[in-house]
């Protein structure tokens, strides 16, 4: 692992790219839990304020990420095959839902997680008179957060304290820091554990982020979608 000093400064680094992501993420929650009553110019002036915050950042991370990589890794590309191991990752991703989905029946008597159940219930309140909240919203499930959650958890996280050669441990110790922020529960570890391995093991095949960012979306995509057309029903 890295020195002690790196390490210490590394920490900060992460737990305030952590809070960078929860506030991301947590921005269109707020719009819809909140914005019920706002006018639709109000509406529109909001997500596009967002959207052009979310693309400031994620493009100022992606070109510092960028320059902690190997020239090898930085002109890699994401072909079609890339893809269809992309898509076995994400069926594995799917195999560990179900199988945490079973544990978590099993230790709480509950099908969901609180993180799911919370995602879920936010997704009831969308509507179509609020129709830009609404697909914010979706847009951020399925690929703003996956995008941010990989740049932080999966490449910072493991430049900030790992060298090349440490693969096995960083990706126990991502896989603890991405599960913590994602938990209410004890219980619920286990499942998002097991989720930052299998995403964790989609970005060390070739050490690129596209890889990871790919399966991520995947992965979150499918409840997006349900969200979405649950709203037009």
């Amino acid at each position: 692992m890295k020195k002690i000093a790196h390490i210490g400064l590394g920490i900060l680094k992460l737990l305030g790219l952590i809070v960078l992501v929860m506030v991301i993420n947590g921005i269109p929650m707020l719009f819809l839990a909140k914005g019920q009553n706002l006018p639709i110019y109000t509406e529109i002036l909001l997500v596009l304020a967002y959207l052009v915050l979310v693309f400031f950042a994620i493009r100022t991370l992606w070109r510092r990420y960028q320059t902690h990589i190997s020239k090898d890794v930085k002109v890699l590309s994401f072909s079609w095959g890339d893809f269809g191991k992309a898509l076995l990752f994400f069926l594995v991703a799917r195999v560990v839902a179900v199988v945490g989905t079973y544990l978590n029946i099993l230790l709480t008597g509950q099908s969901t997680t609180s993180n799911d159940n919370a995602l879920q219930n936010l997704g009831k309140i969308m509507s179509v008179d609020h129709i830009f909240f609404a697909l914010l919203y979706v847009m951020t499930v399925a690929v703003i957060a996956p995008i941010i959650e990989e740049l932080v958890f999966r490449g910072f996280a493991t430049i900030f304290f790992f060298e090349k050669d440490q693969k096995i441990v960083a990706a126990l110790i991502t896989s603890i820091i991405f599960a913590l922020p994602h938990i209410s529960k004890w219980t619920e570890f286990p499942l998002y554990f097991v989720m930052g391995l299998v995403l964790y093991a989609a970005f060390a095949r070739r050490g690129n982020l596209k890889d990871s960012i790919a399966v991520h979306i995947l992965n979150n995509t499918p409840a997006a979608i349900i969200m979405l057309i649950a709203m037009f029903q």
